[in-house]
């Protein structure tokens, strides 16, 4: 690669920023969970937990042997490894993509990457290494067809963002395929790895509850705010409006080619139908429109990225907006900060907490979970199913545990809740998620009563004792 001294620098500067961040970030919920689920699970249950948990195996199995040994202690080898991800991709981008260097300093330091996918540990960033990688190798896919169909199906593996991606190119490539002579051999390896692939995904994607069960009800709704906080906060019109203005250079570009026109079109749509019609998609899943208008540029056959085009000025503004974004709803939270650690040092002040079993269902608990190695205390799920009680994992029972509300879960499933009850057996949950129950609460079952006092709090942090009668 030929020296780039704009390049070394932006990317000298982007380490020291996001470097420094990761060492003030404590993983958030769904970072920690996916370590949780390294840790506890063997390498098949893993690879079948995509039923509870939306995305697929690749991340969790990367992360399998450092959670197994622990060779290095957690958070480390995770942060480590989705930093050099993210990384590997900016490199890529600087080296490998038709763009100019304002474009890609704009795209390095735009949140999504300098903020989001760089700091949240999650299998976003291996994600967009890969497609970059395909995004290289575009042209040269007939020339190596098994190192391209490999690369499609590890990247359909990582996440469902990046699964819409790779099937976008994936067919692209078929088409491609069929339209061109192969050898027999490539021909029929192609085809292999293909359909392995394919059956990998329809394997997990068959097997998910996810959509039905957590993120039931209320996707519209989700949406809305995605769409609010495109741009700017809160203005739903302005960011129509400019989207709609945004979109009509970037389309009048991309209709001259076909392979960039397919691939906008397929990935735009299939995210509308998915964040419309099944999940409202949080913002870490929006860039990924972000991600995909990127691609479809870097695909362009004219690669006139040199010349300032009203196309490239466009897409130049939107990384600039984006370097100023900072995303208005609660879910920032856990990039920013987090209280995971916090609860930690609660429970170990506390002489009765740190001998006893704590039973949970709430993001807080799950964020402290990977840190209880050789802690006195135990963290139980109280929607754990039966065979599988030891987890701490989010294992839905029948769909219908309440996230949060030990209360909820006690009136739904009682019997659950009294098997799990003991001497030294607590409850957590945020004392805004019952602002009704003040020092008790009572729950009538089937000859007997499940009596849950309030026990102490910290903060918004609250834990209560269960007892039998």
């Amino acid at each position: 690669m030929k020296v780039n001294k704009t390049a070394v620098i932006c990317l000298i500067i982007y380490a020291l920023i996001t470097v420094l961040r990761l060492l003030k970030h404590v993983p958030w919920f769904d970072e920690a969970h996916a370590w949780t689920i390294a840790e506890q699970l063997n390498f098949w249950d893993m690879f079948n937990y995509t039923k509870n948990e939306g995305h697929f195996f690749v991340w969790q199995a990367l992360l399998y042997p450092f959670a197994h040994s622990h060779i290095i202690p957690y958070p480390y080898p995770m942060q480590a490894l989705n930093w050099l991800f993210c990384f590997a991709a900016l490199i890529i981008m600087w080296w490998k993509s038709p763009f100019n260097n304002w474009i890609n300093a704009l795209i390095t330091f735009s949140f999504p990457f300098l903020g989001c996918y760089a700091i949240l540990a999650r299998c976003y960033s291996l994600g967009i290494l890969l497609l970059f990688i395909l995004a290289v190798l575009f042209d040269k896919k007939l020339k190596y067809p098994k190192t391209y169909a490999l690369l499609l199906i590890l990247c359909a593996n990582t996440s469902v963002m990046a699964l819409i991606g790779a099937t976008a190119f994936g067919i692209l490539f078929l088409v491609y395929i069929f339209k061109n002579h192969l050898s027999r051999k490539d021909y029929i390896f192609t085809g292999i790895i293909l359909a392995i692939g394919a059956f990998l995904i329809l394997y997990q994607v068959l097997k998910v509850d996810y959509f039905s069960t957590i993120v039931e009800n209320g996707p519209f709704y989700t949406t809305m705010i995605m769409f609010q906080n495109t741009y700017v906060y809160h203005s739903l019109l302005i960011n129509s409006l400019m989207t709609v203005i945004f979109a009509i250079p970037l389309f009048a570009y991309i209709f001259r080619d076909k392979n960039s026109l397919f691939l906008m079109l397929f990935t735009c749509l299939v995210m509308l139908i998915l964040c419309l019609r099944f999940y409202g998609i949080n913002f870490w899943h929006a860039y990924f429109f972000y991600i995909f208008l990127i691609i479809s540029f870097w695909i362009h056959k004219e690669k006139q990225y040199k010349t300032y085009t009203f196309a490239m000025c466009t897409l130049a503004l939107i990384s600039f907006i984006l370097i100023f974004h900072y995303p208005e709803t609660s879910n920032a939270r856990g990039i920013y900060d987090s209280e995971g650690d916090t609860i930690n040092q609660y429970i170990e002040s506390d002489e009765l907490l740190k001998k006893s079993t704590i039973i949970h269902n709430t993001g807080y608990i799950y964020e402290m979970i990977p840190y209880l190695k050789g802690k006195s205390y135990k963290v139980k799920n109280y929607c754990s199913i039966e065979d599988n009680t030891d987890y701490n994992l989010f294992f839905i029972f029948y769909g219908e545990c309440v996230r949060g509300n030990i209360f909820g879960q006690a009136q739904k499933h009682p019997d659950i809740i009294k098997a799990l009850a003991g001497d030294n057996v607590f409850a957590y949950t945020e004392k805004d998620k019952n602002p009704q129950i003040n020092n008790y609460g009572i729950i009538m079952a089937d000859g007997y009563s499940l009596i849950i006092s309030k026990y102490k709090c910290f903060g918004n942090h609250c834990f209560w004792k269960i007892n039998v009668k």
